[in-house]
């Protein structure tokens, strides 16, 4: 994804933010629930290769990442964690073939302190796992299989626990702290607030233009397998949980009224309750085309109501979004 660069308006009124809301009620709780959650796969990984047990587990532990997901800079940036976690889109298929690589060798790597970690991000996080889990070609069928899914969930639990220790240990004092005497990383509270609000910008765009734009492609190319998640049939899910991430981020960023976002949030939901295409597999046919494209403008239109209400509320507009040129 290109960048969403945002620009500073200036406000005849003073900027309305919940700083301290947005950490205490969406950040760290969100965060929380990821490291607890991964941390539970991994402890279930070391002792099990029981499929139904370990899916349960990863899919439990992915839907809490979906929820904080939007937040995508400070602890979780750093050392290339973001995309340890969930490096997709694998454009050129990286994690598949060191998946099979490390399995055609039994690569002692994995059996190593901290040998996870040095692997490739492609092949670390969710969506290595899934290849490992639900990819019939992929699915464990020895020790060395089972050893490798152990050592990608301590490995992904380890990424959680180091993101949350960042963010307890003081990333969340920073982002409260903008604009006082000695903060380096936000010189204002207004630099904050911009960091938040182009997160959840980016969080929306996202599911736009590539959870949903990539298996869409083309009306006459359209592209399924390009799916998020596909293997494990969840697509769709991804889509509802990154939004309710998002609006949770939205209702807790400005203290004004945003009804427009509110209701546009709603219908986009609405939307997927409806649609009964957990894989993207019906973008195939005209039909699950129309109902895809008819989610992906309702999306679209998140993003203009978070433009038309929350902007003019933090005094921040966009200049470009992520579709847009450098």
């Amino acid at each position: 994804m290109k960048k969403l660069l945002t620009l500073l308006a200036l406000a005849a009124a003073p900027a309305q933010a919940d700083i301290a809301e947005v950490v205490e009620g969406y950040i760290l709780p969100g965060y929380m629930a990821f490291a607890e959650t991964t941390a539970e796969f991994g402890a279930i990984a070391a002792e099990s290769c029981e499929l139904p047990v370990l899916r349960n587990a990863w899919n439990d532990s992915f839907d809490a990442w979906l929820a904080i997901s939007p937040i995508q800079f400070g602890p979780v940036e750093l050392q290339g964690r973001a995309l340890a976690i969930a490096f997709w889109p694998d454009e050129r298929g990286t994690g598949a073939r060191v998946l099979a690589s490390l399995r055609a060798d039994q690569d002692p790597i994995i059996f190593e302190p901290g040998g996870a970690a040095r692997l490739s991000a492609a092949a670390r996080g969710f969506f290595a796992l899934e290849y490992l889990l639900f990819d019939e070609a992929f699915i464990p069928t020895s020790s060395y299989d089972c050893a490798l899914i152990a050592a990608l969930g301590d490995d992904l639990a380890q990424q959680a626990a180091a993101v949350l220790e960042a963010w307890q240990g003081g990333y969340a004092e920073t982002l409260q702290t903008a604009g006082a005497e000695g903060n380096l990383t936000f010189l204002s509270a207004r630099e904050a607030q911009q960091a938040l609000f182009t997160a959840l910008l980016v969080a929306v765009e996202f599911n736009a233009d590539t959870r949903l734009g990539r298996p869409m492609g083309t009306f006459e190319r359209p592209r399924p397998l390009r799916a998020e998640s596909r293997r494990a049939g969840r697509s769709l899910r991804n889509v509802a949980l990154s939004l309710e991430g998002a609006a949770q981020l939205a209702r807790r960023l400005t203290t004004v009224e945003t009804p427009n976002t509110t209701a546009a949030f709603a219908h986009a939901q609405a939307l997927i309750a409806d649609l009964d295409d957990p894989d993207f597999a019906g973008v195939a046919t005209p039909q699950g085309r129309f109902k895809l494209e008819a989610l992906q403008q309702a999306i679209r239109s998140i993003r203009d109501a978070i433009l038309l209400e929350i902007g003019p509320s933090l005094g921040v507009v966009a200049g470009f979004n992520a579709s847009d040129g450098d």
